[in-house]
């Protein structure tokens, strides 16, 4: 029996772990592969090691993961990595590794580790819980469409049989002008909920191709879509401090991307707001407070849906009383 301490009993311990253990030199050579790793990777210890652990990862994901490799060979820093792997019978999984360096007795880094967990239940289960939250929140706006439209379109209706009614020009005239700007209102409506959508996906009349082209042209502009996106976010974070506070807006390139911070110090949302805050028609502004009667609550729908038509991604980071960070992730463009 090894006693504990011993070199024997370390080997033991990381030989049985009941996750993926991989270690690598400085120059990123496995050194330690375990028995769980053998069975994730479907490869033995004798074939593996000496080989470069980026031979493991899917090819896409092998010059970031080396980066992180190193970074934290160099800095110390234990790093978070999530990739797609296909099990020996062909199946896809979802992998998620923490990559920490090995230091020697002497406080020297010698190597790092990368520590794989299979999150593919984790992972299955999320997307159940969001296509259950899609469903409920797709119910929640389907009622509020129909409420929208009711109103704009019942007003549209009394307004119409009162001038059909009254043999005054005038009135006719102002009655066709606010008929006009419910329409717009309802024109507003549709458009925000298509770009929430990501997109209009309608059959387009292409007998005034001119016209299909500008408005092709002026969706895919991405500096309207960032103005968009930018003004937004700006004004969640002012209306989120009506006792003044402190507004960031923060641009920098990391690792081929380009990373956008809107941040405020406002009151803050709770885990419960922070949920649903990209859902349509869901909105934590109270409408009295909103001098206009009413809160549409598709801003931040509309952020979401146009950071993902670029191809980008926006997490929330906040804390009740001390305000809220919204983070955008876009690949950075040549141009950059």
């Amino acid at each position: 029996m090894s006693e504990i301490g011993s070199d024997s009993y370390y080997h033991q311990l990381c030989e049985h772990l009941g996750v993926s253990l991989i270690a690598t030199d400085l120059d990123l050579n496995i050194r330690i592969w375990n028995a769980a790793a053998a069975r994730t990777f479907g490869a033995a210890a004798d074939r593996m090691i000496g080989m470069p652990v980026s031979q493991i990862l899917p090819q896409e994901r092998r010059e970031v993961a080396e980066q992180m490799l190193r970074r934290a060979i160099e800095t110390g820093e234990t790093i978070q990595l999530e990739f797609e792997q296909r099990d020996p019978r062909g199946e896809g999984r979802e992998l998620a590794g923490t990559i920490a360096p090995v230091v020697s007795e002497s406080g020297e880094r010698i190597g790092a580790s990368i520590c794989v967990r299979d999150i593919t239940r984790r992972i299955s289960l999320q997307n159940e819980l969001s296509e259950s939250r899609k469903m409920v929140a797709l119910g929640e706006m389907a009622g509020a469409i129909a409420h929208h439209f009711n109103n704009i379109l019942g007003g549209m209706v009394t307004s119409i049989d009162y001038a059909g009614a009254s043999g005054d020009p005038a009135i006719k005239s102002q009655i066709l002008e606010q008929t006009g700007v419910a329409l717009q209102r309802a024109t507003t409506l549709v458009n925000a909920l298509l770009a929430f959508a990501e997109g209009d996906r309608r059959a387009d009349d292409l007998s005034d191709l001119t016209k299909v082209v500008r408005e092709l042209a002026a969706r895919i502009v991405p500096h309207v879509h960032m103005m968009t996106i930018l003004e937004n976010l700006t004004q969640n974070a002012i209306e989120a401090m009506p006792e003044g506070g402190s507004l960031l807006v923060d641009v920098s390139v990391d690792n081929g991307s380009v990373i956008i911070l809107v941040g405020d110090t406002g009151c803050g949302l709770d885990e419960s707001v922070k949920s649903r805050i990209f859902e349509p028609f869901w909105s934590t502004k109270d409408v009295a407070a909103s001098g206009t009667g009413e809160v549409i609550g598709l801003g931040l729908a509309i952020v979401h849906g146009l950071v993902h038509m670029m191809g980008g991604t926006i997490t929330v980071a906040s804390e009740v009383g001390k305000g809220s960070c919204f983070r955008i992730t876009l690949l950075k463009p040549d141009t950059l």
